[in-house]
């Protein structure tokens, strides 16, 4: 019986979720029951966490068994409110968007090997033990405490723990990150009533599910055919790293990709079509980032300048870039600034140091690690020919840009891209992270948490730089008529 409420577990979290996302989306479209489930699942296990999380706080036995009854009843009621819902037909896929043959078939070909790779995956996730290093130490460890003790015991710093006389703390390295992961991981286990490796790693398996069907419903409600939503899939889901990430569970980058990526798709979707639903599932996607891991307040950050970019006009950006400048000269003349924020702590900026709140301390000096990073994303094969792409749709961005007007969604993914890859630039170049490129540690993890976002930013920009010279074209094949 054990093992039927680790798939209570899962299962009703996700399916809740999923109907009520249902509901936002009552018109038939391609791609919406991807979509839904996708997000659904994502939302569903964070929420779940979260349930989890304001047990513990309030003083509570830790036990996800008596918490399923929250997404059980929110199930119940999505169901009869679709119920109760006028059906408007079997509309999901109009007729003019049905597969050749030969389209159906390589779609037929790509899911398989989907379907295979995931079986594959699905076997390393049970028969593998959870692994060392940051999944064994950090978000591994303190879920198994949390399983084994039924409580949510404090983690604090080992200056704390060492002074510590009741016995009641713990400690590790990484003791000041979110809880969320480990709670992720403890919610299974709590269901079979039991730590058990197998059952904290099965969630792992269901967000990279939910990558996939969240991509492929979101490149769908975009206006991609079935077969080109299904290529970019494969694309993002073969990714060599993100399949390890995937076998050796337990480590938070595969979410803070999924929901980082998610973000992104829902952000380009409301700044082309306006939908706040859209929006909607922006803000939520977000919030799942923060809650992850600390770097991702910082990565959602990128969709401030983004959305500035998609908003604002040329003029203006000109006098924010001038006044950007203006400031980093002051930054520069001044030596430094300092200023506390309340209730949030202090920011110290300088030359040589850079402090945020809930981030942390960078000291700033350049170091040229170009030779570890290049052959980190070009020569080796952790992401295939991830970074010759990402080259070629810099320029197709560019190209579609002045091929076309203007468009703020197009504007703003530019933006984002350019953003994360400086992002990348300032983290491996600038702060004493550059001992991760030249150690070959997290170089690569630190990448992937931008993939899935990257590749639909691909996969939109193609699409429209296709449309442009499509367009293009026209006047000049119209003249021999």
């Amino acid at each position: 019986m054990g093992w039927w409420w680790v798939a209570l577990s899962l299962l009703l979290p996700w399916m809740a979720m999923s109907l009520w996302l249902r509901l936002l989306w009552p018109e038939p479209r391609p791609g919406r029951w991807p979509m839904v489930l996708g997000y659904g699942y994502l939302l569903g296990i964070i929420g779940s966490a979260g349930l989890l999380w304001l047990q513990g706080a309030l003083g509570w036995p830790l036990g996800s068994r008596v918490l399923l009854i929250v997404p059980g009843l929110l199930l119940v009621t999505a169901l009869l409110l679709l119920s109760r819902g006028k059906s408007p037909g079997n509309a999901e896929v109009r007729a003019s968007e049905y597969l050749s043959l030969w389209r159906g078939f390589v779609f037929g070909l790509i899911l398989l090997w989907v379907v295979a790779r995931f079986a594959g995956l699905a076997l390393e996730i049970w028969w593998q033990p959870l692994f060392p290093w940051d999944a064994w130490t950090t978000w591994g460890a303190r879920a198994k405490v949390w399983t084994a003790l039924q409580t949510l015991v404090p983690f604090v710093s080992p200056e704390a723990w060492l002074a510590d006389r009741t016995g009641t703390l713990h400690t590790i390295d990484a003791w000041s990150y979110p809880a969320t992961i480990s709670l992720v991981a403890a919610w299974p286990t709590l269901a079979l009533g039991a730590w058990n490796e197998t059952a904290a790693n099965i969630p792992w398996l269901g967000v990279a599910l939910a990558l996939g069907l969240g991509f492929y419903g979101q490149a769908r409600l975009w206006g991609a055919s079935p077969l080109t939503a299904m290529v970019f899939v494969w694309m993002v889901l073969s990714v060599p790293l993100l399949n390890t990430q995937i076998a050796l569970a337990g480590y938070a980058d595969l979410w803070l990709a999924t929901a980082l990526g998610l973000a992104l798709m829902a952000f380009l979707q409301w700044l082309r079509s306006g939908d706040p639903r859209q929006g909607f599932l922006t803000i939520l996607s977000i919030l799942v980032c923060i809650s992850i891991k600390r770097e991702g307040l910082v990565w959602v950050l990128l969709f401030i300048p983004s959305l500035i970019a998609a908003k604002l006009g040329k003029n203006v950006l000109q006098i924010l870039a001038v006044v950007l400048m203006g400031l980093v000269v002051f930054l520069w003349v001044q030596g430094v600034i300092e200023f506390d924020l309340p209730g949030l702590g202090s920011v110290r900026l300088s030359a040589n140091v850079i402090q945020l709140p809930f981030i942390d301390e960078f000291r700033v000096d350049y170091h040229p690690v170009w030779e570890p990073v290049l052959r980190q994303y070009f020569l080796y094969s952790n992401w295939h020919l991830f970074a010759y792409v990402l080259v070629l749709s810099f320029v197709a961005a560019i190209a579609a840009l002045f091929l076309n007007s203007p468009r703020g969604w197009l504007k703003a993914g530019l933006v984002w891209a350019l953003g994360s890859l400086a992002a990348i630039y300032f983290l491996f170049f600038w702060t004493d992270a550059y001992l991760w490129a030249v150690k070959a540690t997290s170089i690569n993890r630190i990448l992937l948490q931008f993939i899935p976002g990257l590749f639909f930013w691909i996969m939109t920009v193609w699409l429209e730089f296709v449309r442009a010279l499509e367009n293009r074209s026209v006047p000049f094949s119209s003249r021999g008529h």
